[in-house]
């Protein structure tokens, strides 16, 4: 797949739709700029390739061994740098990969489309390299993908919790694509006399699907992380409200915790709400960095009280904690802290990571009086000593759960692209839009690499202090990066959050706690899906990705909430929810439990490298395998204001065309019929519909319910064809309480032997018989359930006949 060329000491990727025009390799060492080409090279294997590169001016020795993968189309190389002067070498940028010349995937660029990972949780969108505003740099990896070629073709790095990892090319239309390079950064980390350190390893993918390149990626660096990824059987549920009773300003955050904990007990119990997560309001002003205060007026009677209380419902508190934030106004706890175990900025200057901070009390101050937020150096050992002390304290006070926000206060390096350089285009969408706050001079520990490894360090204290049965969420900063020390990480934006009634702030809800009609906007539907969808290879493999908030009640439109609801349902992740519990419509709080308990696994966005931007993905599917069979569900989704048919061909579903299959709709509760060839999707306005296919083997099988959104997965626990009874039989499964229908099908020339509790109906275009059968659960919390087919009577039963 790749060979070292000893005369020209360049890299030669043998692929018949892949150029990569004068690959060489390069380092910056002691602030000098060095390349393969001017290296001393020794060629150890051809095929691996294996080979040394020696740079005898400063005494640095490259060793970088290939190691290829046939099935998956992968090369991965290993790289490590020896110091054999007697001097410390300062280690720079690693570039692995370094192709000053033209790149091609395909023969043509236009048709190319890019999906970048950028430096935080948000702006993820696959973009057309043709079109200028596309991203041209990425954080850890770059995929790409040829639509008319049908080729895909990634690059990048499957370590990354060291150093700092960038893919950067360049692009214009005359030139075409070019520049193609990747490196990691040492950001002038010393290398001392006589020892080796290893760089990030390298990943070069080539093959026809970059789904597969994805979800292999991801299976390569949970195996390569330092710390095994932390993935939860079952996801998170929880409440956090916020969404309707602003408990700063309308009614005790005390009284509307409790309420909902009861709620919970009463309207939602055995569903899997484990959380209670308090946010801010905890603190006796609501400033980030004095952790451990408590706030009397919100919650008088205390924290001991709280978590006893919330044990009684089955329930565990958690909290909001910015863990790399400090409060400026919090003069003596600086002091002691001492300014040198904050961040600085080169000249010197404390680095502020937030500035006029506006939760808590701060937002009714005036904007000028507002604390801004200086950020904990992650190396430094008091500030270590202070996060471990107050997670510690945290766990013996019963916390067992943390929404970690503004994550990006830690970043350093990881926070922005080197745009500096000149290799860079100048009109390269760049960086976080806080890079310039989240980038600091030199941290205190200098063994420690700037970036990564100084903010992974840091949250490992964190981790350890915590306890290892306390559930992380990281948010607002990076996402991949926190693989083995978080267990889920929000995958996009504040989607589902409600915000305060403060009107002198930037939330952008005042004069209201929650936003509608609009699904742009920033807890909107659309970016949540968008970022859904662009990450969904992380889930289950590095962590548990979040969509972050359910909010469902009125005065949400209908199709709204369910298109809210679906996002969640399908996302496989973990939901806290933002509606009152205790107040909501009945009807709202059913599409809630149509989500719960939580599938495991999440849908595949079909369409996410045929959806460029501004476009999205709207569809979405899911694989279902269960001991009694097999179903595809697959969600299309409709942001416009008309109505929208999509053809889904079932071969892009991995589905067979030429067989028939069963199919029903989830919201609309409709059975659609027998689909051969490619699904009609009619979606309405603003909406979401859900359909589930079915093969058609003939016989009479469970066509769906409507207790669950995956309409068999969760609820139902067997379901069998008896053919020599003629009889379909099952169980499903429900808390006690609950009523729902199961929907059956039976193929044309077939009726149900006894009606009794039995709703028919003929569907007239292929004469099968739809029937719903009612549930009702009880303690035992399942139902067994039969019904008995026969083949068409042509006269009743004299005892049918008795009634009139």
């Amino acid at each position: 797949m790749l060979r070292l060329d000893p005369k020209s000491k360049t890299l030669n990727l043998r692929h018949p739709a892949v150029k990569l025009e004068n690959w060489q390799l390069g380092i910056t060492a002691n602030g000098n700029r060095l390349k393969s080409t001017q290296a001393d090279v020794e060629l150890l294997d051809a095929d691996l390739p294996h080979f040394r590169l020696k740079f005898p001016d400063l005494g640095l020795v490259w060793m970088v061994r290939g190691e290829t993968d046939e099935e998956h189309g992968t090369l991965l190389l290993h790289s490590q740098l020896t110091n054999e002067s007697n001097e410390p070498i300062a280690l720079g940028k690693v570039y692995p990969l370094e192709c000053p010349g033209r790149v091609q995937i395909g023969q043509t660029d236009q048709n190319v489309v890019n999906l970048p990972l950028p430096v935080g949780q948000f702006g993820r969108k696959v973009g057309r390299i043709t079109d200028l505003t596309t991203a041209r740099a990425s954080k850890i990896k770059f995929q790409f993908y040829n639509q008319d070629a049908r080729l895909a073709f990634q690059v990048g790095f499957i370590t990354f919790q060291r150093a700092n990892t960038e893919i950067h090319y360049n692009f214009d239309e005359q030139n075409g694509m070019r520049g193609l390079r990747a490196f990691c950064d040492f950001d002038g980390w010393k290398l001392q006399p006589g020892q080796s350190t290893t760089a990030e390893t390298f990943i070069l993918a080539v093959g026809d699907n970059p789904f597969r390149q994805l979800e292999h990626w991801a299976d390569l660096a949970a195996a390569a992380a330092p710390c095994p990824p932390r993935v939860w059987e079952d996801a998170p549920i929880g409440w956090v409200g916020f969404s309707w009773v602003d408990p700063f300003t309308v009614e005790r955050y005390e009284d509307v915790v409790l309420r909902n904990a009861e709620a919970i007990e009463h309207r939602l119990k055995g569903f899997g709400a484990d959380y209670i997560w308090v946010s801010i309001g905890n603190m006796e002003a609501g400033i980030a960095g004095d952790w451990l205060s408590w706030n009397e007026r919100a919650f008088p009677s205390g924290c001991a009280y709280l978590v006893h209380r919330l044990r009684q419902y089955g329930l565990k508190l958690g909290f909001w904690v910015g863990p790399f934030w400090v409060g400026s106004n919090l003069k003596a706890f600086l002091e002691e802290l001492g300014e040198d175990a904050l961040q600085h900025k080169p000249d010197g200057s404390l680095n502020i990571v937030c500035k006029k901070y506006a939760w808590g009390r701060p937002g009714f101050w005036p904007r000028e009086e507002r604390p801004d937020m200086y950020g904990l150096d992650p190396t430094h050992p008091r500030a270590h000593k202070f996060i471990r002390e107050t997670f510690e304290t945290y766990r013996r006070w019963g916390i067992r759960y943390y929404m970690l926000d503004f994550l990006s206060g830690g970043t350093g390096n990881m926070g922005g692209y080197d745009e500096d350089s000149p290799e860079v285009d100048s009109g390269a969408p760049a960086s976080h839009p806080d890079a310039d706050y989240l980038l600091y001079a030199k941290h205190h520990d200098p063994t420690v690499v700037s970036g990564p490894e100084a903010y992974c360090k840091f949250l490992k204290v964190v981790r350890d202090a915590a306890g290892d049965d306390t559930y992380f969420l990281a948010s607002t900063g990076p996402t991949v990066h926190n693989v083995g020390l978080m267990d889920g990480v929000r995958t996009g934006n504040d989607f589902g959050g409600g915000m305060m009634l403060y009107p002198e702030t930037d939330f952008l809800h005042y004069p209201g706690t929650y936003v509608i009609g609009d699904a742009h906007f920033w807890t909107g539907p659309l970016p949540a899906l968008m970022s859904m969808a662009t990450s969904y290879y992380t889930h289950r493999r590095l962590y548990l990705n979040d969509v972050n908030m359910l909010t469902v009640d009125k005065p949400v439109p209908i199709t709204a909430a369910r298109m809210y609801a679906t996002i969640h349902g399908i996302s496989g992740g973990p939901t806290m929810i933002g509606d009152d519990l205790d107040r909501m419509d009945e009807d709202r709080l059913a599409m809630i439990k149509k989500t719960l308990p939580r599938s495991p696994e999440i849908a595949v966005p079909v369409d996410l490298f045929d959806r460029v931007a501004p476009d999205y993905p709207r569809i979405f599917q899911r694989k279902i395998k269960k001991p009694w069979g097999e179903f595809d569900v697959v969600s299309v989704f409709n942001f416009s204001s008309e109505p929208l048919v999509e053809t889904v061909e079932l071969s892009r579903l991995g589905l067979d065309p030429d067989a028939e299959y069963v199919t029903w709709e989830f919201w609309n509760e409709e059975y659609v019929g027998l689909v051969r060839g490619a699904l009609r999707a009619c979606v309405a306005p603003g909406s979401v519909s859900i359909y589930r296919l079915a093969r058609n083997n003939g016989y009479p099988m469970l066509l769906a319910t409507d207790m669950h959104m995956m309409m068999g997965e969760m609820e139902i626990d067997a379901s069998h064809w008896d053919a020599a009874a003629g009889t379909l039989a099952g169980r499903a499964l429900r808390p006690c309480g609950e009523r729902g229908n199961l929907y059956l099908w039976a193929p044309k020339g077939l009726e149900a032997d006894d009606p009794t509790g039995l709703w028919l109906a003929k569907d007239n275009r292929d004469h099968s018989l739809v029937v719903k059968l009612p549930m009702v659960f009880g303690p035992e919390g399942s139902r067994d359930w039969s019904v008995r087919f026969i083949p068409l009577r042509k006269e009743l039963p004299p005892e049918r006949c008795q009634l009139i």
